[in-house]
C-alpha cells in the first residue's frame, strides 16, 4: 500500500510539474510579445517627438512667411531675384588653384622652350 500511495504522489507530482511546464510556455509567449510592443513603442514616441519637433519648424517657417521682409529675402537668396534698380554682382566661380613643385617649374639647363618640350613629351 504504501508502494501504491509512493506512486499515486509521484504522478501528481509529475503531472503538477507538467501543468506548470505547460502554462510556463503558454504564457511565454505572450509576455515576449508584450516586452517587444513596449520596446516598439518606445521607438514609436521618440519618432512622433521628432515629427512633433519637425512640424513644429515647418508651421514656425510657413508663419515667417506671411512676412513680407521675410518673403523676400527667401526670394532673393534662393531664386537670385532682385527688385529693377538693384545693382547685382555676380561673381565668378571659385578657379582651383594647383601647386608646383620646383622641380615642375624648374627649367633646368635647356631653358623654358626644353622644359616645356620636356612636360609635353616633345622631342
Amino acid at each position: 500500500m504504501a508502494h501504491t500511495n509512493r506512486l499515486k504522489s509521484r504522478f501528481r507530482l509529475g503531472a503538477v510539474v507538467l501543468l506548470l511546464g505547460a502554462l510556463a510556455l503558454t504564457g511565454l509567449a505572450p509576455a515576449r510579445r508584450a516586452y517587444e510592443q513596449r520596446q516598439q513603442l518606445a521607438v514609436e514616441k521618440e519618432h512622433l517627438a521628432a515629427l512633433i519637433e519637425q512640424n513644429r519648424a515647418l508651421e514656425s517657417r510657413l508663419d515667417r512667411l506671411d512676412d513680407p521682409a521675410y518673403a523676400e529675402k527667401l526670394v532673393r537668396e534662393e531664386l537670385g531675384l532682385a527688385r529693377p534698380g538693384d545693382t547685382v554682382f555676380v561673381m565668378p566661380p571659385q578657379v582651383q588653384t594647383i601647386e608646383l613643385t620646383s622641380e615642375q617649374t624648374d627649367p633646368g639647363d635647356g631653358g623654358p622652350i626644353e622644359w616645356i618640350k620636356d612636360q609635353l613629351g616633345l622631342e
